[in-house]
């Protein structure tokens, strides 16, 4: 059966209470700034689980990863360090099934995503949850990948739940 927008917030919404992480719906506030997000809650320290309103059957699950300047200055297409890295993170999305995409500022890379979504006609407690831990997941190992190829790259909080266990405990 078809979900609305509004039933599909609904129950993310309660299946993020389910893991008792912090969360803070944030719809008014992107409402204001972009008429293309419909609703969106930012989970732990770099979650956001949204709806954008040029899709009505599905919800996007991204995790964003920003680097301090330090670290962006690393991250140039010169160095070959990051090219590896570049090759690698994008060998493990495409065989984990979810997409990446490097942020910009300019010239200058200041950080990376990682998302995957949930179509609207599935969108239930697991498959919200598996696709949850599916990219919090990719992004760890595109962590590791970084901070392999990088000697100085630091290491991810390690008190942020959203990424650090299952959502399942």
């Amino acid at each position: 059966m078809v979900k609305t927008s509004e039933e599909m917030k609904r129950l993310v919404e309660d299946y993020i209470k389910i893991t008792n992480i912090k969360y803070e719906d944030q719809t008014e506030k992107v409402r204001e700034k972009s008429k293309v997000v419909e609703w969106q809650f930012h989970i732990g320290a770099n979650v956001i689980v949204s709806k954008n309103t040029n899709r009505d059957d599905r919800i996007q699950v991204n995790v964003n990863m920003r680097f301090p300047p330090e670290d962006a200055k690393l991250l140039v297409l010169k160095n070959p360090s990051f090219s590896k890295a570049i090759m690698e993170i994008s060998e493990i999305c495409t065989t984990c099934g979810v997409g990446h995409q490097w942020m910009k500022d300019k010239e200058d890379i200041i950080g990376l995503a990682i998302f995957s979504h949930v179509d609207e006609q599935v969108l239930d407690r697991i498959s919200f949850h598996s696709t949850w831990d599916n990219v919090a997941r990719v992004s760890g190992h595109a962590q590791k990948i970084l901070r392999a190829n990088f000697s100085g790259f630091p290491t991810p909080n390690t008190t942020d739940d959203t990424i650090d266990k299952s959502m399942y405990g």
